[in-house]
């Protein structure tokens, strides 16, 4: 850790604070999806919706030497895909989020869209207890190192079901969490503490990341760009924090899931809304 610290000083004139720069990633993200619990949805359309869920997404990180601002490249929504019992699959990524982020004091604000209202998301997140592995890999032309932490995670799986069926059993289980090891790539040569989203505060530029069942490459870095960029903050939306805008997403759930039980009870008109 000395030695990443002391080639972060020797470096750190390479990169001031007016010069912005841009990195960007691809991620992808490998899913499991149990389709037993609802077999109304035809073949087609179940694997339609594999198929969206698994294709990459591309993000944009741009950052100076004390923030950075992180966000999905957009994209048009995808044709809606129409089921059997007039149950209907929407696929798109929405408005997406933009993260700022500070990154000596770690404060991060996120503007997110949920059921078409914004939310400025405010958070503090914990640095993590980096444990440096000395296991090197080269990313492109730069010689990335690897940086591990343990997080306790719900592990990641989507189960496709709808209606009445042991809906109030489902919804009472609390999935028990469990311990990941998250790989982090970083890189000295480029000597900024920025990274995509949560994966920040290395002495070097996130490179990769390894986190369950996503996988995050950055296949670009782009120094000293020329395009018209703000580092500024959002503003647009309603100012909550992490545990106000948890609470807020799991109301809005459970609203759609009762509301979806409804709408099966008078014909099986479900309309199922999956962003990307």
């Amino acid at each position: 850790m000395r030695i990443f610290c002391t080639l972060l000083m020797l470096f750190g004139l390479v990169i001031s604070h007016a010069q912005i720069n841009k990195a960007t990633y691809t991620l992808k993200v490998s899913t499991n999806i149990d389709f037993s619990a609802n077999p109304n949805i035809p073949k087609n359309v179940a694997e339609r919706i594999k198929k969206r869920l698994s294709e990459p997404e591309t993000y944009q990180l741009y950052f100076d030497q004390s923030q950075s601002i992180y966000k999905k490249e957009e994209k048009l929504d995808a044709p809606q895909a129409v089921g059997r019992g007039g149950m209907s699959f929407r696929f798109g990524s929405g408005a997406g989020a933009i993260v700022h982020t500070l990154l000596a004091s770690r404060k991060q604000t996120s503007q997110q869209e949920l059921f078409s209202k914004l939310f400025l998301v405010n958070r503090n997140p914990k640095k993590p207890e980096w444990v440096f592995s000395g296991e090197t890999k080269q990313i492109g032309k730069y010689t990335a190192y690897e940086a591990t932490y343990i997080e306790m995670q719900i592990p990641a799986q989507m189960r496709m079901s709808f209606g009445q069926r042991n809906a109030k059993e489902e919804e009472d289980k609390e999935p028990e969490k469990v311990p990941v090891t998250v790989s982090v790539w970083f890189t000295p040569q480029i000597p900024s503490s920025a990274g995509p989203a949560k994966y920040f505060g290395l002495p070097g530029l996130v490179l990769m990341v390894q986190d369950g069942n996503r996988v995050l490459v950055c296949t670009e870095v782009q120094m000293n760009v020329s395009e018209k960029i703000s580092l500024d903050p959002p503003k647009k939306g309603r100012q909550v924090t992490g545990a106000e805008f948890n609470k807020i997403r799991e109301e809005k759930v459970k609203e759609m899931r009762e509301r979806f039980q409804n709408n099966s009870n008078r014909g099986n008109q479900n309309r199922i809304m999956i962003r990307g």
